[in-house]
Parts: structure tokens; sequence; C-alpha cells
């Protein structure tokens, strides 16, 4: 396992243009919204490149589907390669359940809500586009998202430098048979450690403070490194980055859980793949942001739950625990006055028997390719092997 804290001398240079190109025109941007206004949404989605499938999964409430369709139609003409599923959608349910997920799915049919089902439905999607070679994902509660230029750049140039290309090369190759990569696995995730994350209207920006949730977490995962792996230098501080990405492979590799314990989880997952001895290498960097992340300021309740969501990853990994680990574990949920939540663990996507099938996707399609701003109706076809 190698962890990495990175930083830049600076974010650009002519001589990566065109490593860039391609890096843009082969990756999935997936955009988790749920409440927030049409223009924070918009906002967001203006940084993204227009040459990137972008693939947004709202848990808005479904009266409010149309209100966001028109929007986002009317104001990013340009952005012709934009999709938008709705968390509730009875095809991505039905997906989904034909393909062995029932679990994802509440007792009205449909997908329960959360932000890794999101997650999950939001990477299902750029895989069945079949030839993104790696995958972003970016919250819709960003007040500033001129920074996401910034971590769009650098996550570019970290997976092309990266010393082992752990992509597909493109299309349905990076599907084997039942969805199964041969050989060893070659994982990378990127991270983006916010420089500050300051409330609009504070008189300094750059103050640096982890997040309420990080400062719980990101202790005990660094003990886990110490006592599992014997990493003493090494110091994790993106346990709960909303901001990442990930290469295909490592999106099909990993696991999702539920809710806010998603990207808790998912390092937890990346390190256990780790000692995994068909894992040929795992890379984890962090990538420390210049810019300041001003986002929606949550209530302490809100942050409790993401806190104890969280926790209740480690539990689920009880090989990597060690007795100390686990004690100092449980001494948060006492300190804190937790309740104890095990998350729902859904499949990792090389399990589900899928193949690339991109009209699937087109029927969430926003644009029709002529660049028509009419939204595209729902289309028909499946994608689950049977």
């Amino acid at each position: 396992m190698n962890i990495d804290t990175v930083r830049l001398s600076h974010i650009l240079e002519t001589d990566e243009f065109v490593g860039l190109k391609y890096f843009l025109s082969h990756t999935a941007f997936v955009v988790c919204h749920k409440s927030e206004r049409l223009e924070i949404l918009l906002g967001v989605l203006w940084y993204l490149p227009v040459n990137s499938p972008i693939i947004v999964v709202t848990n808005c409430p479904e009266n409010a589907l149309g209100e966001i369709k028109r929007g986002l139609a009317e104001h990013l003409l340009r952005h012709t390669r934009t999709y938008l599923v709705h968390q509730k959608d009875a095809t991505i349910a039905q997906f989904l359940r034909d393909c062995g997920v029932p679990h994802i799915l509440g007792p009205d049919g449909t997908v329960v809500g959360g932000k890794g089902e999101g997650m999950y439905i939001g990477t299902l999607c750029a895989l069945l586009l079949g030839y993104p070679q790696w995958v972003l994902f970016f919250d819709a509660d960003n007040f500033v998202p001129s920074a996401l230029l910034e971590y769009t750049f650098a996550m570019g140039r970290l997976f092309l430098s990266a010393p082992v290309r752990s992509y597909a090369s493109a299309g349905s190759a990076a599907l084997g048979a039942g969805g199964r990569t041969q050989g060893g696995s070659a994982l990378h995730n990127v991270r983006i450690c916010w420089a500050s994350k300051p409330e609009l209207g504070e008189s300094t920006l750059y103050e640096k403070v982890l997040g309420r949730c990080t400062s719980v977490v990101s202790p005990l995962l660094n003990a886990l490194l110490e006592d599992h792996f014997g990493m003493r230098d090494s110091s994790i501080s993106v346990s709960n980055a909303g901001e990442q990405g990930m290469t295909i492979n490592t999106a099909r590799s990993l696991r999702f859980s539920s809710g806010f314990s998603v990207e808790t989880f998912q390092l937890l997952d990346l390190l256990s793949k780790a000692t995994d001895r068909h894992t040929r290498s795992a890379m984890l960097q962090q990538y420390q942001s210049q810019s300041p992340h001003f986002h929606e300021k949550k209530g302490d309740e809100h942050i409790r739950k993401m806190i104890a969501e969280s926790l209740g990853s480690f539990f689920l990994f009880e090989q990597l625990l060690s007795r100390k680990v686990r004690r100092q574990v449980w001494q948060v949920y006492q300190d804190l006055d937790l309740e104890l939540r095990y998350p729902t663990v859904y499949p990792a996507l090389k399990d589900l028997p899928v193949q690339a099938d991109e009209p699937f996707v087109d029927r969430y399609k926003l644009f029709r390719e002529t660049g028509s701003r009419d939204v595209l109706p729902d289309g028909e076809g499946v994608s689950c092997i049977s």
C-alpha cells in the first residue's frame, strides 16, 4: 500500500494540454445532488468540462425533477454529454434488482436515499458508458465551485503520471467475462484535502481546520495504519473526502456502502484490498489543495450521524482492527454518545453481471446529439446479463 500526500508547485503548463485533453474526454464526472438550489447545481456543472460525460444523480423531491431538467437544459447548452438520473428512478431500481442487489431497494421498490447509493448509481452509469477510464466525484453543495478547476487539473496530472496505468484501455475492454478483469488489479484513488473550510463572511479564508467528521475518523485510520500496516510516517486526512477520483478499475473493484459511510468505508476497503494477493498495487494520493472550499454547513445532528455511520464501517473490517484500534473506536462512541450504525454494503460493480451498454444510459441524457435543447424521452432496453 502506497500513501502519498502531494503538493504541486504549479497547477498547469502548456506541455500538459495534450494529456489533459485525453484525460477529460475519458473521465466521467459524478455529481451527487439532493436539496441544493438549481443555481448552486448550475454553478458546479458550469465548471466541469463540456467534452466529459457528466452524470448528475439527484435525490430531489420527484415533483422538482422537471424544473431541474428544464433549468439544466436551458443553461448548459454546450454540456451535451450531461445525464440526469433520479435516485428513485424505476428503471434503475429494476436494473439493480435484476443484477442481484435487491437490498439497495426500500419498501417502495425504489433505491433508498443516501449518498453512497447515489454514488453507486453514478458509477454504474459511468461503467455502462463503456469508455471512461476515470471517475471523479464532486458534491453539489459547493458555493464557490471555481475550486473544481484546480481539483480536476490536479487529479488529471496525478492519474496521468501514475507509474502503473491501472485503467482499462477503452470501451468494453473495461469488462471481461462476467464483468471481471483478467489478472491482478492496480488500484489508484486520489482524494482532495481542502486547504480550508471557511464560512462565507469570515475574515480569514485559509485557517487550516479539519472537517468535524474527519477530525474524529482520520486519527482512527492513522492508528490502524500503524498497528496493521506498520506505517508510522503516513497520515490520512481524507477519511470523508467528498471530492475524489478513481481509475475505472478502482471504481469497479471497491464495494460501496450506504449513506454517509461510503467515503470511510471505501478507504477501508482500499486498505483491505491492498493486502489481497490478487491486488497488483494500491495507491492512495492525498492532494493538498490551494483553494478554500465553501459548502453548506450542516448541523450538529447531521455531523453526529456522519461520524456514527463512518465509525460503523470499521466493524466490517475486523481483520484489520487491532485490539487497540477497536478500543479507540468504542471510546469515540462512548465519548460522543453515538448510536452504533452498521452500514449496508453493496457489491463491487465488477461482480455484477453487466456489460457496457451506452444506449441504456442514453435514456437519461439531457440533449440529443444535435445539441438540441429538447430533453430526450425515456428509452428502452436493459443491460443486465441474464
